[in-house]
């Protein structure tokens, strides 16, 4: 608790202005993702989605109070609660009827990984998922992406990918769900080979980016597309899409699914 506090407190004091105490504040929530929102070794945020909100807060004129916690959570508290942004969360059908869409930060290729050694799991079509363990964290997008239900004894729901990334590893599921910037984020935050996993299974693509509650201010949400449609129109927005990803990320043609599948939690976490 005391190390989730001092976070917070080290984020508000990053994106205050001099004139802080003459502005609101406004929460964003979002969970650890490298490379898109992490902390380092120092305890400080940093990431592409980091350096775009810092990008964007010279043209509001509010300060921005990021709030980083597991992703169930601040899927949670982002969607009771007005005047809220979370970040960054991927866009489906079933997420634009329960939040405002502001703006798009990056595309990503969902996919389902296995280990490279594993040359005895094939996955031809989604229904082959169902003869292996997954696991998968709480509220991820792939819930809606893969239809995912309840109670199946062979879908195990985590608290958060890097855990998921490791029952991987130590084979104690045999797949996990991931996109291309973010599997290979974890494997650097883990200090793993990228050649130790591999892609099992492409279903979908989809855009990362940032979104409010349906109740939020009008004039907030404004604000904000407004600071989003700046940075993009002046360059500022570009030259962060090639800093953090400089080399293009090889994607392969994906395979839409729809039949559910179900789960059942993971005692462990």
């Amino acid at each position: 608790m005391l190390r989730y506090l001092s976070v917070v407190i080290l984020v508000i004091t990053f994106f205050s202005s001099p004139v802080s105490n003459a502005r609101p504040a406004v929460t964003f929530y979002t969970e650890s993702y490298p490379p898109f929102q992490s902390l380092n070794p120092q305890g400080e945020l940093v990431g592409f989605s980091i350096d775009v909100l810092h990008a964007a807060q010279q043209y509001l004129d509010f300060d921005i109070n990021i709030q980083i916690m597991p992703w169930n959570r601040a899927y949670k508290n982002a969607a009771k609660n007005p005047d809220t942004f979370i970040f960054s969360i991927g866009k489906s059908e079933k997420r634009l009827q329960q939040f405002k869409w502001v703006s798009d930060f990056y595309t990503v290729q969902n996919a389902i990984y296995k280990k490279a050694s594993r040359s005895d799991i094939n996955i031809d079509s989604k229904e082959d998922i169902n003869r292996y363990t997954l696991a998968l964290p709480r509220g991820d997008i792939s819930l809606d992406s893969l239809n995912i239900q309840h109670k199946h004894p062979n879908v195990y729901l985590v608290s958060n990918q890097t855990k998921a990334l490791k029952m991987l590893y130590f084979e104690r599921v045999d797949l996990i769900n991931n996109n291309n910037i973010g599997l290979s984020g974890s494997v650097k935050a883990l200090g793993l080979k990228q050649s130790d996993f591999t892609v099992a299974y492409v279903y979908n693509n989809v855009e990362l980016g940032l979104a409010t509650h349906k109740e939020t201010r009008i004039e907030l949400l404004e604000m904000m597309q407004h600071a989003f449609d700046t940075i993009k129109q002046n360059g500022q927005f570009e030259l962060l899409v090639k800093k953090w990803f400089p080399e293009p990320v090889s994607q392969q043609t994906a395979t839409q699914v729809v039949s559910p599948i179900t789960t059942k939690p993971d005692k462990s976490s």
